[in-house]
Parts: structure tokens; sequence; C-alpha cells
């Protein structure tokens, strides 16, 4: 179940390319699971309003209506969607928070603008106890404007310690990229805030999407990517796909995938393909669907697995799964393990924009854990973890559990790291044959496909070390997760 307790509160920035505008028809349809408390435009290497009075000519530049548009069509489906989940924020109230901000070129932060005034004002005045999550699917110049306006203003103020402690302890910037060089060469220098940092496995969800294996790509090829455009309402309408026609004013010729003239140039695509969601992984991180991404980000969920960056408050995604496709590890597999889960759970929630009724579609299957998520083990015993759960709709469940071993601290064969390769190689798939090497897990499960499951702790299972258990119970349409984690005495 998408948990509407302690949800995430979140701002978002974007630069307007079409992978935004997906990323964020996608996250309309999920808004009633986040406090969504700004949504700001700005700027990036890749896309810039420019400056006359400079000399900067526009750049890829999209506009600044496009958000709006999107909320007209959600605006559309909002009644219907109240119906299924109470807690969709209003049409009136997403285009009241929504702010221009430093747009007129690529790292522009010398400006105040309204999105950089509005995200000073609300740091500034935040008293919610709640992390605040900031996705960067653009570049950091808004964010880090806001963050230099505070400092100037309150720097050499006898409280400016405690400010800028406050700020830095509940602030998170999500981070697709790094699309421009505030982040570097600014908000790194002169703020510790923490940082989740998604530098090459968001491509996976994006252009380079091809390189899936295509296993894991079924639900990113036109006979179901039209299934869920043409079925579910004006909003879906709207979700851009290869050669479909849609033209964006601004846009390279190049970079028109909706043209005819990509697909001629581009013959890997098919007509009505997957394009991009590039972004969406930024609020996949802290979407409260039982798997806990967000509690630590070396746990792993939809918006990936991640390690710390050693002697910094920042954490890459090189964190790495064994895919069993192409039989090795990688940091891709990560997210891409989730594929088919993210995308049912899209079209299942797509069908909420059409059905009048609360019985016409499916929802999430109530879950919750016997004896609680975190429970203490002792070496070489049997133990029972016992779910309890029932559908909105009575409709049959199906349970399945399994030990996530790459999360898990016990581990017979250690799970390789980041450091052992290189960036790149994480990008292109190019892995060390050391890394190719099959996991063995020693950690077997009983009855796996029921309520309840039998674990046999192992002997030499050290005090404090971890064993990570994934139950998914599905209604066929919708899945809700839940993440035990065994902890030895």
């Amino acid at each position: 179940m998408m948990t509407m307790n302690n949800k995430a509160r979140t701002i978002i920035t974007t630069d307007g390319e079409v992978d935004d505008m997906n990323s964020f028809l996608r996250y309309l349809l999920y808004s009633d699971c986040f406090d969504t408390e700004g949504i700001v435009l700005t700027s990036s290497v890749y896309h810039y309003a420019g400056d006359p009075a400079k000399g900067i000519e526009p750049y890829r530049w999209t506009g600044s209506e496009w958000i709006k548009d999107f909320i007209d069509l959600y605006a559309q489906v909002y009644p219907n969607l109240k119906i299924h989940a109470e807690d969709y924020p209003s049409p009136e109230y997403l285009k009241s928070i929504y702010y221009i901000g430093n747009i007129d070129s690529p790292g522009e932060m010398t400006k105040e603008t309204k999105g950089s005034k509005f995200l000073e004002d609300y740091l500034i005045n935040d008293t919610d106890p709640r992390k605040l999550y900031i996705q960067t699917w653009g570049g950091t110049n808004t964010t880090a404007r806001a963050l230099k306006s505070i400092e100037e203003k309150y720097a050499h103020q006898p409280n400016w310690p405690a400010i800028k402690e406050r700020i830095e302890k509940k602030v998170i910037i999500y981070i697709i990229l790094d699309q421009d060089v505030t982040y570097s060469e600014y908000i790194e220098k002169n703020w510790s805030i923490e940082v989740i940092n998604d530098r090459f496995n968001f491509w996976y969800f994006a252009y380079a999407w091809k390189m899936v294996e295509s296993q894991l790509a079924t639900r990113l090829q036109p006979k179901w990517q039209l299934s869920l455009r043409d079925n579910y309402g004006p909003l879906l309408k709207k979700y851009a796909l290869i050669g479909d026609g849609n033209v964006l004013e601004g846009e390279l010729e190049e970079e028109q995938r909706g043209i005819d003239q990509y697909l001629e140039k581009n013959p890997d695509y098919a007509r009505f393909d997957f394009i991009s969601e590039g972004d969406s992984p930024s609020y996949f991180y802290f979407l409260n669907n039982g798997l806990r991404n967000s509690d630590d980000p070396s746990y792993g969920g939809w918006g990936g697995r991640f390690e710390k960056v050693a002697g910094a408050r920042k954490y890459i995604n090189s964190a790495m799964d064994y895919n069993p496709y192409n039989q090795r590890y990688e940091a891709q597999y990560t997210l891409t393990r989730w594929f088919d889960d993210i995308q049912d759970d899209f079209k299942g929630r797509a069908a909420w924009c059409v059905a009048k009724t609360y019985d016409e579609a499916a929802h999430y299957p109530v879950v919750s854990i016997k004896k609680g998520n975190d429970q203490q083990v002792t070496p070489g015993e049997t133990v029972q973890i016992q779910a309890k759960a029932s559908d909105p709709n009575q409709r049959d469940l199906a349970f399945k559990w399994w030990h996530y071993f790459e999360a898990s601290t016990y581990q017979t064969a250690p799970v390789p790291t980041g450091a052992e390769f290189e960036s790149m190689g994480l990008l292109f798939g190019k892995v060390s044959e050391k890394l190719a090497k099959p996991p063995v897990d020693p950690i077997k499960l009983v009855r796996e496909n029921t309520e309840t499951v039998e674990v046999k702790i192992p002997e030499n299972i050290q005090s404090g070390q971890t064993i990570h258990l994934i139950l998914e119970v599905t209604n066929g349409t919708l899945t809700t997760y839940q993440r035990v984690i065994l902890i030895a005495k």
C-alpha cells in the first residue's frame, strides 16, 4: 500500500525536456503520496531560455507554460482520482505553487527570481520536522541561488550557525546527473547538505533504455505503451512516445523524437516506443511503497541502491545487484530489476483516471507484519515471519517472499562495490570478469508463497548483521511491499 502517513515533503525543480514532461505526468498520478510544496522551472546545460541583454540565445527551450498545461489535463481527471485516493492535491493548489526560477542560461545564479525567492523563504520559515527532498531534474542553479541569498542575508548574524545547521539537517537534494556547475562550485563547497546523486542509472529509464535486457523492457515496447496512452483519459493521452507526431516548440529538430525523421535516423527505435522518464527515479526513491528505499540509501527499491561517498554527505548509485539475465553484477540492475513493477503500478493508477466508482479499479492490498518490520534473531534458530493482508476490493491475493541478499549485510561472499570499476564502465555495461561470478545465496526460504515464511538463520551470522526479506502482495494489478529486516543479536 502507498502509505499516506508520514508522506515525504518535496519540491520539484525541472528544466522542461520531453522526459521531464513524462516524469511530471507520472508524478501527477502519484501526487497523493507526497506533500508537494513547490514546482520550480529552472535551466540546465541542455535547456535554457536565453538572455537578450547578454546576447544569449535560447537553447532547446520548451517554454514555461507546459507545467500549467499538464495541470489542466490533470484537472480533467482529478474528480475520478479523488474517488480512489482522497489525498490528491487540487489543480488550483498545484498551480499556486508553480514558480519560474533561474532559466536564462546554464548555471545562472546571480539573479534572485520568483523561484529562488520561493525556495529561500520556504527554507527560512520551514518549521516542519520532516526531511525536505529537493528534486533536481535539471540544474541546481535555482536552489543554489536560494541558498546563496540565505547566506548573504544571515551569515553575519549571531544566529547564522543555527540557521545553517537546521537547513543542512533537513534538506536532501536528489540530483539527476549534474546538469550545471552550481552544485560543485557553490553548494558542495559551502553547505553540508545530504545529496543523493543519480549519476548514471537514470539513463536506463531514460534515453539509454535500449541497453536494458529485453526481458526487463517488455513494458517499454509499443504495444504496452499504446495500451497505457490510449485507454485512460486525456492526461495519459499526453504521454509522449517515439514517433507519435508530438512536436515540442523550441526543441532541436534532431531531438524531436515524435517526428518521422527521428525514426528514419534512429532505426533502433520503433514507432510508439517508450521515450524516457529519466527524472522519475528521483521520486521513486522516497515513494512510501513499503520497500523503505529512503530509510537508508543502501537498502534499494524503485529508486535504485546507493553507496556512501567516503568523507561526504553524498550517496551515488554505484551499489550493485546481480542481474540474472546477463549473469553479472551491475549498478543499473538495482533500478532495472523493478521495471515491470514500476510500469504495472503506473497502469494500475492510470485506471483511476477513468474508473468512476471505487469498485471499477484495483487498489493497494493492505499489508502488515506481525512482530514488526525489524526483528531480532539468534544464530541457528528457525524463525517464522507472519504477514497479515487484505484487499480493499476483496480481490484474491498472491504472496511472494524473497531474500534481497545484496542489501543484506550477512553475505557468504561480499557483493562487489562500485569502487571496483569506473563509472563509465557502469554506464556502458562493461564489467570485469570477477564481477560476473554468480552469487551463492545462503538464505533458504520455506513457504515463500504464503502469508507466513520460514527462514533458518545461519549459525555463523555475526551480531548486528542483517538479512533483508521482501514480501510482495499483489491482487494482479497493484502490489504492496513489506521489507522485513532480521537483525542478529
